[in-house]
């Protein structure tokens, strides 16, 4: 039955939808300001680029490995508690990235960090597609998903905000995340607030079992882990590609990152509404779209790496966005299908490790391996494609399955 947007956040509540979003935007604003403030944070500290781009990553990683643990947690207890407590933690570790004074201090900081915000995979996705109708599923998902790119695009907003408003002696990027701390705290007692959807329990130890008996899952991981080899670690190469090539400093280099994220907004908005659409018509429709749109993004990759200017590269990159989102929703749609409501927070918690860690690990290996026999742009162009494709074929291969592993869930 089709529903109405209104219809559908009417059923479960906008306010649980509009505090996850808020969080979505919140954890890419602080990412992205890292990135922003880089330099200062460098100087400030006393530290080399390349432990600034460690202590950066550091968050990242925190998030891929925490977020197993907090979906297995997620399926046992209340998922808005977890929510609530886990920005919490978040917003406090913001605050304190403020006050740190060396490296160490900033590196425990950022870990403690990406603890809080591993809950966005498992808890806060299994939550919304629990609490809002199989109707209306993928516009929630593309609603909650376009947080991220709407944070990248406010985020430099924000931190150029900062650096202006502020004298540089008092150091404005200590100031910026002590602000972002405020919203994350209110956030976060808001969470504790969300009404819980009611759902059954089981025990966590059969889990990983019940979920490798669900063919079309085990599928859509192997696309995911192969997918994140490119999606993960072919942006910081072309980043470089701006720099070398283009000749793009860091400062123009963020204007086209915001840029380029309004692509995954129009992704996410397009991808959710086209999900829900396709869902209803066919389950396996909606995978051969996400097995298009990741496919896509690899030949987009591959030719904003060879773009001859800045205005091709920002077309392009405004499109390869717009597919990345369309694919990811598309998939999570998917995956909450196939997966008994249950377990569902442990199943959103292995797409993020298939993804950061299986594909962000291997990715940057292999691109590493290529960029120094071919260099930036011809890695780029080989790794990317071939990535994308076979996560496309294995999700083609994998569609015959979905019907089947729906009607489980249903049983």
């Amino acid at each position: 039955m089709e529903m109405t947007l209104g219809e559908v956040l009417s059923t479960g509540g906008r306010a649980t939808l509009g505090v996850f979003v808020g969080l979505q935007v919140l954890d890419s604003v602080d990412n992205v300001m890292f990135v922003v403030f880089a330099p200062e944070i460098r100087e400030s500290l006393g530290l080399s680029t390349a432990a600034v781009g460690v202590v950066g990553a550091l968050a990242g990683v925190m998030v891929a490995l925490a977020a197993l643990p907090l979906g297995l947690l997620g399926d046992r207890r209340r998922r808005t508690t977890i929510a609530g407590v886990a920005t919490l933690v978040w917003a406090a570790a913001a605050g304190v990235l403020g006050l740190v004074q060396n490296l160490w201090q900033a590196a425990a900081v950022r870990v403690v960090a990406g603890i809080g915000k591993a809950n966005e995979g498992p808890i806060q996705a299994s939550l919304l597609v629990d609490a809002y109708p199989p109707a209306g599923r993928g516009r929630v998902l593309g609603l909650h998903r376009g947080g991220q790119p709407l944070g990248i695009v406010t985020g430099p907003l924000l931190a150029a905000a900062f650096a202006a408003f502020i004298p540089e002696e008092h150091e404005p990027w200590r100031w910026a995340f002590a602000f972002l701390a405020v919203p994350a705290l209110l956030l976060g007692l808001a969470a504790f607030r969300l009404p819980e959807p009611v759902r059954a329990h089981s025990s966590p130890r059969g889990a990983f079992a019940r979920l490798a008996k669900i063919p079309s899952l085990v599928r859509v991981m192997v696309a995911l882990g192969t997918f994140g080899m490119c999606v993960t670690t072919v942006p910081i190469y072309l980043n470089v590609v701006l720099e070398d090539d283009l000749g793009q400093g860091a400062a123009a280099r963020g204007v086209i990152t915001s840029v380029c994220a309004v692509g995954g907004l129009a992704g996410a908005a397009l991808g959710g509404a086209l999900s829900d659409r396709l869902f209803r018509r066919s389950p396996k429709a909606c995978v051969h779209l996400a097995a298009v749109a990741l496919t896509l993004l690899g030949v987009g990759f591959a030719v904003q790496a060879h773009a001859p200017d800045v205005t091709t590269y920002v077309v392009i990159g405004i499109v390869t966005q717009g597919m990345t989102f369309a694919g990811v929703i598309a998939l999570s749609l998917v995956v909450a299908s196939v997966t008994p409501e249950e377990i569902r927070a442990t199943a959103f918690a292995l797409v993020g490790v298939f993804v950061a860690l299986v594909g962000g690990l291997g990715g940057a290996l292999l691109t590493g391996a290529a960029e120094q026999l071919w260099g930036v742009r011809t890695a780029i162009a080989v790794v990317a494609p071939s990535a994308s494709a076979i996560a496309g074929l294995v999700l083609i291969f994998g569609a015959r399955h979905v019907l089947r592993d729906i009607a489980r869930v249903v049983r």
